[in-house]
């Protein structure tokens, strides 16, 4: 089995980070598009624990107050669907870290 040095890792998590963010849902909502074309993208990821999606104000919930997540939300690209490759939280974390199924990059529990 091959073991990826330590800078394959990184490469791998940080294809993975953004492969996963852009194809982690077919419905997004989106900011308009920026004036300047040419300017690199900023993107912020974000990955908490136990943390659902109705736990912030941008996605409907009045009772908890997440202002500055909303105001990144409102700025930014704000997902409604997604899709999880694993049910519990270790290799759904190193899919979305590394851009491999479960059953690839070992991590199944």
């Amino acid at each position: 089995m091959h073991h990826p040095t330590r800078r394959e890792f990184l490469k791998l998590a940080a294809a993975g980070c953004a492969g996963a963010a852009a194809l982690a849902s077919s419905e997004i909502e989106a900011a308009p598009e920026p004036a300047d074309k040419n300017r690199q993208p900023n993107i912020l990821f974000l990955m908490t624990d136990q943390h659902r999606f109705d736990c912030l104000g941008c996605y409907g919930n009045s009772v908890i107050k997440t202002p500055n997540l909303d105001r990144i939300a409102r700025d930014g690209i704000r997902f409604t669907s997604a899709y999880s490759s694993a049910p519990s939280c270790t290799p759904a974390r190193a899919a979305l870290l590394t851009g491999l199924n479960p059953w690839h990059h070992g991590q199944l529990g």
